[in-house]
């Protein structure tokens, strides 16, 4: 279909607005290795056994062998892939203005706009440099049209700016015209495009993710501002669960708790993941990603009343090899919305941002207990705020793929290990960086 056809009518840019979103959820991307594999092996969730060759190199961060390199330019390639088609889609909503009225170009503009903004930060977590360290050397690309030649790689600092200001169009396009702000999640129920705002990057989500690019790039102050504003709604439309609906014993658990997501995506094989990855009585230890249960419970320092642990551990234990795994069931589920689901940014994140941005400690203890609170834990005292902070980042996006851009955020050269329930595993800060495909460096 030509371009002009393609943008000639409404229904067509619907379409291509979710084709980007339907392709994210692709195994290179978010449906798999920026989720619950790849970058979940770099942050030593699993116990990776030697037989699996593969994702046993990645966890040694190995990048050198032709299986690392090849999923490593997969990433590169589809992500960028989906940048051109967010800039397509965004050169588009002005060249043919008429065709779409007020709400459908700001809504639609503002979402192509955060789809590249969170594409290129990705990128930029994953084949950045550590910023703090090296803010000012070389990075990757940043695309802001539609090209076919290569565009010159930024440094850090210019990178970040230009996922910031990207970020800030999509939420002064979104401001006036998202209906998440009256509506809330349900959006306008007389337009399906408009519905189920959580499955889309709506205002709320965009102003979560200038928070986290705030807290990666270090302005404390506006990464608090931008959490707060999300905080002000959060018991409005974005509540904590509630532990029945969440707990193994109920008829269908929400393990996604699905009520504090501000954006995910719509992975109609969420249960392949589970099948595919993670069911320890039927998968051999060659292709399951394995969680001993001894490191199990040490994430979640013994405490089996932690809704997580109910709900994403407490079912299955299976022995392979003398060692006893615990099954991770959060992509286990039977039909329903929320079965579907693969959170990209949800409300404990955004209070842990404000937790850490807080200039007092005893404001930021208050935003962590919160989160400790809703998970059915007892509240911890200020002092304790930076080393819980990493514990409850362990312990709440196991299989969401942010851990591992944390340790890399916070410089840790020493990270839990995955094999011994107390033990730590090196990492050195060459090991955040991925290599560029060797396709692309000859580019830059």
């Amino acid at each position: 279909i030509s371009e002009e056809n393609a943008f000639s009518t409404i229904s067509g840019f619907k379409q291509a607005l979710n084709g980007i979103y339907v392709e994210l959820n692709q195994a290179d991307l978010y449906g798999r290795a920026l989720t619950v594999e790849l970058v979940e092996i770099l942050a030593q969730r699993y116990a990776i056994n030697e037989e699996a060759s593969g994702n046993y190199l990645l966890s040694q961060y190995n990048y050198a062998g032709s299986d690392a390199k090849g999923r490593i330019s997969s990433v590169w390639s589809v992500a960028y892939n989906l940048i051109a088609n967010a800039n397509l889609l965004i050169k588009n909503c002005d060249v043919n203005r008429t065709v779409l009225p007020d709400d459908y170009y700001h809504v639609i503009k503002g979402e192509a706009l955060a789809l590249r903004a969170m594409l290129h930060f990705d990128l930029f977590r994953l084949f950045g440099p550590v910023y703090g360290n090296d803010s000012t050397l070389v990075s990757i690309p940043y695309y802001k049209e539609f090209v076919l030649n290569v565009n010159t790689s930024l440094i850090g600092t210019e990178f970040i700016q230009c996922v910031i200001d990207d970020l800030l169009a999509a939420e002064e396009n979104l401001k006036d015209y998202d209906p998440i702000i009256s509506n809330g999640v349900s959006g306008d129920r007389l337009d399906n495009f408009m519905t189920n705002r959580n499955l889309r990057l709506n205002y709320y989500a965009v102003q979560a993710l200038l928070a986290r690019v705030y807290l990666y790039r270090g302005n404390n102050s506006e990464a608090l501002e931008y959490a707060k504003k999300v905080i002000e709604i959060q018991e409005k439309w974005f509540p904590w669960v509630k532990a029945f609906d969440v707990i193994s014993g109920s008829e269908n658990p929400n393990r996604v708790f699905s009520t504090e997501i501000l954006f995910a995506l719509q992975n109609l094989n969420q249960s392949g993941i589970f099948s595919s990855l993670f069911d320890a009585n039927n998968l051999k230890l060659s292709s399951l990603l394995p969680m001993r249960e001894d490191v199990v419970l040490s994430v979640f320092d013994d405490e089996k009343q932690d809704y997580r642990y109910l709900s994403h551990f407490a079912t299955s234990t299976v022995d392979l090899g003398g060692v006893n795994y615990r099954s991770f069931t959060k992509y286990q589920g039977k039909d329903s919305l929320f079965a579907q689901m693969i959170p990209m940014i949800r409300m404990s994140e955004v209070y842990f941002i404000a937790a850490e941005a807080e200039e007092s400690s005893v404001d930021g203890i208050n935003y962590l207990n919160k989160v400790r609170n809703s998970r059915g834990l007892e509240g911890v005292r200020s002092s304790w705020l930076s080393s819980t902070l990493t514990e409850e980042w362990r312990k709440e996006f196991i299989g969401e793929g942010q851990l591992f851009f944390y340790y890399k955020r916070k410089k840790l050269t020493s990270v839990k290990s995955a094999y011994e329930q107390y033990g730590t595993t090196s990492v050195s800060l060459k090991s955040y960086v991925f290599p560029i495909p060797d396709g692309e460096s000859k580019y830059n």
